[in-house]
């Protein structure tokens, strides 16, 4: 009998293991089972716009167990996306005040906090944890580039060039253009003459093709009466930029008007035509002509403009040209009718264009408001604009 029970005794010890395993995996699918049903639960919170309970039952979910933290960090990125950005903020600070957390996963969390102060306007608070996580290797490209959005909203220029020119020398040289127009916003901010030909000398330092610093720095010349500068900037903008030349005839005309210089005038429009400056400037150089006597020189030419690259306003013009050529009579008051027509629909109609968002505008921005990129709107071009 002893030599029976001896012989069940590593049979009832195997049967112990096996039985005390199988209850640690009940319990796990058990475990994993109830987490289950309290995802799907929060998933109906979210889809009923039930957004509180859902974030209540989340955060409660994460004293459970520390794998869901990933999934905690994508529902506040969810959430924030969404604009609730408070609720995105309550997920991320109890993150935050997990002691289990590696310094890794608190960074993480701090980043993405530090997105939904942004997103909520808390620029000082979101500022002071991008700079906190600026000097981690893992983040510090990205709390970079996150000051310089907080610093273009605030308008803090000169920390927003500060901040560049800590980037690597490749994204420095992508941003150049940027940082031009950090150096336009500070000139015009500062009421000191010299210090505003300054900062647009070294916008032009960042990018020799900035079209807002050419053509700003030849109204700044026109009107110190410094015409040789004047039309030195008229003449870089004409090949920096040329889709920007239209808002550059008016110190044009001025500038030669002054110098008494007709021929100079003539030929710079020649050339900006035909670079492709627009409608605008055949309307301008054939209003010059018309006022040389040469009303069938500016004909020919607006009709030839026309035929390779008809738009509204060179219609008009063309229009305008026949008006003060027609004689009295029904066919001049149908001509007159016509071109007001077409001037009011010009009107109407936006003159510029974001080239990444499509935004449209009557005035000319140097940021857009839609899409927030710099020295993207120009005028419009096709049959409604250039």
């Amino acid at each position: 009998m002893l030599e029976i029970l001896f012989l069940l005794l590593p049979i009832a010890a195997g049967y112990g293991w096996y039985m005390g395993r199988r209850s640690i995996r009940q319990n796990q699918t058990n475990q994993r089972k109830q987490m289950s049903r309290d995802y799907f639960t929060g998933l109906n919170f979210l889809l009923s716009n039930e957004s509180d309970k859902a974030v209540d039952l989340f955060i409660s979910m994460l004293d459970v167990d520390d794998e869901t933290i990933d999934t905690h960090l994508s529902l506040g990125s969810l959430f924030r996306k969404r604009g609730e950005v408070d609720r995105s903020i309550r997920i991320h600070q109890n993150l935050i005040a997990r002691p289990s957390l590696t310094n890794e996963q608190r960074d993480i969390a701090m980043m993405e906090l530090g997105k939904d102060y942004l997103a909520a306007g808390f620029y000082d608070r979101a500022e002071e944890i991008f700079l906190n996580l600026v000097s981690q290797d893992d983040h510090s490209e990205e709390s970079e580039t996150q000051l310089i959005t907080i610093y273009q909203v605030i308008k803090e220029w000169q920390k927003a060039i500060d901040i560049t020119r800590r980037l690597s020398r490749k994204r420095q040289q992508a941003l150049k253009p940027t940082i031009a127009h950090f150096y336009c916003q500070l000139a015009d901010e500062t009421s000191d003459e010299a210090d505003k030909i300054k900062l647009l000398q070294q916008a032009l330092k960042q990018d020799p093709n900035c079209g807002r610093a050419l053509l700003t720095l030849a109204k700044k010349f026109l009107e110190m009466k410094d015409y040789t500068q004047c039309k030195s900037m008229l003449i870089a903008l004409k090949q920096a930029d040329i889709e920007l030349f239209a808002d550059a005839l008016p110190t044009a005309k001025q500038v030669f008007r002054d110098t008494e210089d007709k021929e100079g005038y003539q030929e710079l429009l020649a050339g900006a035509m035909a670079a492709g400056a627009g409608a605008s400037v055949v309307v301008a150089l054939a209003h010059h002509l018309i006022a040389q006597n040469d009303i069938k020189a500016a004909e020919t030419m607006v009709l030839d403009a026309l035929y390779r690259h008809p738009t509204m306003r060179g219609f008009q013009h063309l229009m305008q040209l026949h008006l003060s050529q027609a004689e009295e009579g029904q066919a001049k008051q149908s001509l007159t009718m016509l071109e007001q027509l077409v001037e009011q629909q010009i009107k109407f109609r936006p003159s510029y264009r974001c080239k990444d968002c499509g935004f449209p505008s009557h005035s000319l921005y140097w940021h857009c408001p839609s899409c927030k990129h710099w020295g993207t709107i120009k005028r419009i071009r096709g049959l409604d604009g250039e």
